[in-house]
């Protein structure tokens, strides 16, 4: 019995005290503590340790994987703050739980991407079939975003804390860290590009923003939260057909106004065309109609909104609609008062709704025969049945339409018939005159001075017909003009092929210039001339002085006055500068083998305002010295002709009418670009 009582001492005092301890020990062994890792990582020093320090707190090794092509979220770091961790949805969540691959110290140096489908298994089965998880092929993503990205790592708040990158006031800037990073969306082709900053300045994200409200829809309102879908996915919340439904979660009651709508009955039945919501309101940045740059604004509903789908031919001939109502619109008394800036007018929405768009069948809708004087009512009132009859939007239709129809048509012809019988009358009767006015300048004029010859006159109209077709052309292709009565297809032939017709004219214009005062006597004298001299200077200021009144009369000129010279001058580098731009818009793709994008760009910015400097001073210049200038009123004839008067030599180049004098007076011949003496008989 001594030998039993004291094995069960024995026993009592050492194999019970060994039950309890073990299992501690073992414990301590198989995991660490939230203590043991603060130790480490809860101090911020361990952002500076040395290769020294780093090599005696882990091991070689671990799981190799790439950085996150995201880059790392906010607080993704070797140091954790204790304070926020212990704020955060995770306090009872041990850090083995998370980095199970840690079980002794020291650990790896990498460790394994945390999956947190343990605790969250139902929400890591609904991303895994989202977009940031598998393509539209359905093929996995790589390296897509982690729960971390959008969530943060170890300072994980509720969602309902403004700390929290999920709050509704950040989840903008948290989706955009990707979607408004023009490097991701580009490289890995998500989302639509610019969607993160068209959010910003559409209605719902300054409602939360500038006007403070706690409720408006984010990216995940819209998108959903972690079941992202792409946009042509049947089940996506932003699929065409789905859309409406998504809106009308903040929007019941005009989703419900809508889906009863001609357009939403429409996209119901499966109509690829059918609008909904983003087509009339836009996408991502959409705007208060108060809003000028709304797409449903006043201005922008005729002129844009509707009339993208109701003038387009294509959809009008696919589903019957009338494409020429938006033009009979267009026309019509409330179409050109709102293309003159009238904002009380009527435009689309005014008469056939916004959301509640019927068939003018259907008794609810506006336009119904019933309803139409109530509707036209809002605008005039006392307006009848009879003040809402007949084609609104002006065109054929009904029987005002067909009288409308041939009264304009009887007008257009009886213009064409009038107007141009008084231009052919009148067209004669200029021409009659001009020949007389010319006789009788021959008769009086003598002798004649010949300040061109029969070349440089030859010259002279190919550089005025060249460059007038250039001129309408030009601006035709820049302006988008057409010819009426003609098909667009001949505009654009005539635009284009007229424009690179008229240059290659005027180049070999320039061609033959450029022959002819290089390799003739009279054409060598005539640029010498043409060159800028000292006295230029001084005639300038002494027509200034005389235009001020501050002298009796002006200077005298040579063969060419400033005017002229300056004028020339104009023409050689205008003309240069138009070759030039004007091949490498004409032969772009081979100029952008040797150009940057910008350099053509350049290219076409000198190319358009050159041209308006060249036309402007054409008629502000050119055409007022050879037709407005009362001295040659009605029109200067030396263009045709090539000759002056003595009066005019005397008051327009009296220097040089003094030399040619000289040269007679001396018996002396005068060189070969001097001006020469018509004998009468010419």
């Amino acid at each position: 019995m001594a030998i039993l009582r004291r094995r069960t001492l024995r026993f009592f005092f050492t194999a019970i005290p060994a039950l309890l301890i073990l299992p501690l020990l073992a414990g301590g062994a198989g995991a660490l503590d939230n203590g043991q890792c603060l130790d480490c990582h809860g101090d911020e020093g361990i952002l500076g340790w040395s290769p020294e320090e780093k090599a005696s707190n882990v091991t070689p090794g671990g799981a190799k994987r790439p950085e996150s092509a995201f880059g790392k979220f906010p607080g993704m770091s070797l140091h954790v703050d204790p304070g926020q961790y212990k704020m955060s949805v995770h306090t009872d969540v041990s850090c083995t739980d998370c980095h199970a691959d840690v079980d002794a110290l020291p650990h790896p140096a990498r460790l394994k991407r945390v999956d947190c489908s343990g605790c969250h298994s139902e929400v890591t089965a609904v991303y895994s079939k989202s977009r940031h998880m598998v393509t539209v092929d359905r093929k996995p993503v790589v390296d897509g975003p982690t729960c971390a990205d959008c969530h943060g790592a170890h300072a994980v708040p509720k969602r309902t804390l403004s700390t929290s990158p999920v709050y509704f006031r950040n989840l903008a800037a948290t989706c955009a860290r990707c979607h408004g990073n023009p490097e991701i969306t580009e490289k890995r082709n998500v989302g639509i590009p610019g969607a993160s900053r068209m959010y910003d300045l559409g209605i719902h994200n300054r409602a939360i923003m500038e006007k403070g409200l706690n409720k408006s829809a984010t990216c995940a309102d819209c998108h959903g939260a972690h079941d992202v879908r792409e946009r042509t996915d049947p089940v996506s919340s932003v699929n065409k057909r789905n859309l409406p439904a998504t809106c009308g979660k903040c929007h019941f009651g005009v989703y419900t106004i809508y889906r009863e709508s001609v357009h939403g009955t429409s996209l119901a039945k499966g109509v690829p065309d059918a609008p909904n919501c983003a087509d009339c309101h836009g996408e991502h940045d959409i705007r208060q109609a108060a809003d000028p740059k709304s797409q449903v604004s006043f201005g922008a509903v005729s002129g844009k909104t509707c009339a993208t789908c109701h003038a387009a031919e294509k959809l009008a001939a696919r589903y019957g609609l009338p494409a020429e109502k938006v033009r009979g619109y267009e026309q019509s008394y409330h179409g050109l008062s709102a293309r003159l800036g009238d904002k009380t007018v009527a435009n689309c929405s005014s008469c056939h709704g916004v959301h509640e768009i019927f068939p003018s069948s259907d008794p609810r809708s506006t336009i119904h025969p019933r309803n139409l004087p109530v509707t036209c009512g809002k605008c005039h009132p006392g307006a009848t049945a009879n003040f809402a009859s007949g084609n609104i939007h002006v065109g054929p239709g009904g029987t005002g339409g067909v009288v409308k129809y041939w009264v304009e048509r009887l007008y257009i012809w009886m213009i064409v018939v009038v107007i141009g019988g008084m231009l052919l009358h009148n067209g004669f009767d200029y021409f009659r005159k001009m020949q007389e006015l010319y006789r009788r300048r021959r008769e009086w004029e003598h002798p004649g001075y010949e300040r061109l010859n029969r070349s440089e006159r030859v010259q002279h109209l190919l550089t005025l017909a060249t460059f007038f077709i250039l001129v309408v052309t030009g601006f035709a292709l820049k302006f988008k003009w057409s010819l009426p009565v003609v098909s667009d297809q001949a505009n654009v032939f005539v635009r284009g092929w007229g424009h690179r017709v008229a240059a290659i004219l005027m180049i070999a214009t320039s061609v033959y210039h450029l022959f002819y005062a290089v390799f003739t006597a009279r054409g060598r004298g005539q640029v010498v001339r043409m060159l800028p001299r000292w006295k230029d200077a001084e005639d300038i200021v002494g027509t200034i002085r005389y235009f001020l009144g501050m002298a009796d009369h002006k200077p005298k000129f040579e063969r060419f006055s400033y005017v002229e010279k300056a004028e020339y001058l104009a023409l050689v580098w205008g003309t240069i500068v138009m070759v030039v731009t004007g091949f490498l818009l004409w032969f772009k793709d081979e100029s952008l083998k040797h150009l940057p994008m910008w350099g053509l760009d350049v290219a076409t910015i000198v190319h358009y305002y050159e041209a308006i400097l060249a036309t402007l001073a054409i008629f502000v210049w050119h055409l007022y010295y050879v037709i407005l200038n009362p001295d040659f009123a009605p029109m200067s004839f030396t263009w045709i002709d090539g000759k002056l008067s003595r009066h005019h030599m005397e008051h327009e180049h009296a220097l040089e009418l003094e030399e040619i004098e000289a040269y007679d007076r001396r018996g002396e011949t005068p060189p070969p670009d001097a001006t020469r003496i018509v004998p009468e008989e010419e």
